[in-house]
């Protein structure tokens, strides 16, 4: 604030004369701090904003690798059911009038499984479609889902007519039983 001065008689004078920095207020440091901060807020709602970006992203891609699976699920289980098919009739020369029959074949002396366990539909994660022939026996099934398909092409010779289908529900795995191995 002041200073001490002296004059010649030793006698001490305080000068008070006042510097413009001792009346100064301290808005500089607060002023930065406030900005600071701002910057801060900003910056943290910009990592927000990309973090849900990637989040997204990933999710997109769960979905889809979730899909690709049931589908290949899809494929398999309709595949094993259609093989059991083809089993039982070529242990009998007819079709299962239910998958109870295809679980266990009492139609010889030893039973018979041509199924090892009744697989759900992978994409309902419920019943199958069943198609029936005339005789309403078990011919084959398919999904009950309308749902489109992400594979659509480069199907496994024996799965051909499945390109270009627009619905699981059209991915039918019917039985074709090569007789005499044929």
């Amino acid at each position: 604030m002041g200073r001490r001065i002296t004059n010649g008689d030793d006698k001490m004078i305080y000068d008070l004369r006042f510097t413009i920095y001792d009346f100064k207020p301290k808005t500089e440091n607060r002023n930065s701090k406030i900005q600071e901060r701002g910057f801060t807020l900003i910056g943290l709602a910009i990592i927000i904003v990309i973090i849900g970006i990637v989040l997204m992203a990933v999710s997109r891609v769960h979905s889809t690798i979730a899909k690709i699976d049931k589908e290949e699920e899809l494929l398999f289980r309709g595949d094993e059911i259609k093989d059991a098919i083809d089993s039982y009739f070529k242990n009998g020369n007819t079709y299962p009038r239910n998958f109870d029959e295809l679980l266990k074949d009492q139609r010889g002396i030893n039973p018979r499984r041509h199924l090892r366990k009744l697989y759900k539909d992978p994409i309902t994660n419920g019943e199958w479609d069943v198609i029936k022939d005339k005789a309403e026996r078990i011919t084959g099934v398919r999904s009950k889902s309308d749902k489109e398909p992400l594979k659509k092409a480069n199907f496994h010779e024996e799965y051909k007519l499945f390109e270009g289908k627009t619905k699981y529900s059209e991915w039918e795995f019917v039985s074709q039983p090569k007789i005499g191995g044929k």
